[in-house]
């Protein structure tokens, strides 16, 4: 373990001047016409995203904003993560950690975790291979990144108890920090259920059709999980090379997983607030030299080990589930993750989407509260 060192954000001229040139000299392929966005990335999209990097996104001022958080670096549990730490003195109520998924970043829980800093400590984490984070010699699965993350807030920064929140990778992480450290995760919160730790308990007709449900939809929408889970490597030099690629291959799924109540894949990437964050989330990957390795999280959990917990288990900290409009991984019966994990909290949302810090903050903030309040 290391003491945290103050990070600061630091991109030659030189570096953004080659990927501007990148997305200048792109050649576009012809693409037959079709509905937009129902054969991958739509091409209208696409281009209003490359033309507003070049032409419309203050890269300056969004790296300003960065460094505005307060940022830090440190070694934890083997590896260096980096992180946005949040501090309040005096009574305070317990500290929260939140932790991203794919294609996201510590990017997306900026604003959240500043609503939250009003009343305890707070931490955003960029997961191993990630943002500023280290990129780890082997692979690296959710249980060993929760490790090293928890070595962070308990070696490092000295908390005796604390309370995990996570999105996507980041609820799965949750999860194994509230099944190996129960004395010190007072409690977890997430926006997403992995199938990956109730599908086998299903009981039941509707639980069933849940089940059925989400694996017609991942047959639909699961190319991308395939990829990356057997064959990382394959894709590795394409994302690293294409700043037009890799936000092709993320915008798609930002759009995919984000609130349809919140307009169409279209409306909602013609908004200036979408561009920013895709341009911000891809020009982060390229800067940090993460656009491929933040993948490999997925070749991770194939050898980390059998879906669910050993010995079918059951996460016994307490548990709140922020039930989001989630149209890729919507939440499954109450009843099915009982049995797995003790939930203690419960609510359901009529929006939010698959990345709530963007798209639901408000939200987020209020359910987490309360939840970190009662605990």
């Amino acid at each position: 373990m290391t003491q945290p060192q103050t990070f600061r954000i630091e991109v030659p001229q030189a570096t953004l001047g080659r990927i501007a040139q990148r997305l200048k000299d792109y050649e576009w392929p012809q693409l037959p016409q079709g509905e937009p966005w129902k054969m991958g990335t739509d091409e209208a999209g696409l281009r209003a995203l490359v033309d507003h990097w070049l032409n419309g996104f203050d890269t300056a001022a969004q790296l300003q904003r960065l460094n505005d958080q307060p940022q830090f670096r440190a070694q934890a549990g083997g590896i260096g993560l980096h992180y946005v730490h949040h501090r309040r003195t005096g009574t305070q109520g317990l500290p929260v950690m939140l932790m991203h998924g794919w294609p996201s970043s510590y990017l997306e829980y900026l604003d959240v975790a500043q609503a939250l800093a009003a009343d305890r400590d707070v931490v955003v984490v960029s997961l191993p291979n990630t943002g500023f984070s280290d990129k780890s010699a082997t692979l690296m699965g959710p249980r060993a990144m929760a490790h090293a993350v928890h070595a962070l807030m308990t070696q490092v920064l000295g908390y005796k108890r604390y309370v995990a929140h996570g999105s996507d990778w980041g609820s799965i992480l949750a999860s194994w920090l509230g099944n190996d450290f129960p004395e010190q995760v007072a409690g977890i919160h997430m926006s997403m259920i992995s199938p990956r730790f109730v599908a086998g308990a299903v009981q039941g007709p509707e639980e069933q059709q849940w089940l059925a449900g989400f694996r017609e939809r991942f047959e639909d929408d699961g190319a991308y999980f395939r990829q990356q889970t057997s064959r990382p490597h394959t894709l590795a030099f394409l994302l690293g090379d294409s700043p037009v690629g890799l936000l092709s291959w993320q915008a798609e799924k930002f759009m995919a997983w984000s609130d349809p109540e919140q307009g169409s894949a279209s409306e909602k990437i013609a908004t200036r607030a979408w561009k920013d964050r895709l341009v911000l989330n891809t020009l982060l990957q390229l800067v940090s030299g993460t656009a491929a390795s933040s993948t490999l999280i997925y070749r991770g959990l194939a050898v980390e080990g059998a879906p669910g917990f050993p010995n079918g288990g059951r996460v016994n900290v307490p548990v709140a589930i922020a039930a989001m409009r989630d149209p890729a991984f919507p939440a499954p019966p109450r009843s099915l993750v009982e049995r797995v994990y003790r939930v203690e909290r419960w609510t359901g949302y009529a929006h939010g989407g698959h990345f709530p810090g963007y798209e639901a903050p408000d939200l987020l903030n209020a359910d987490l509260t309360a939840f970190a309040q009662g605990l």
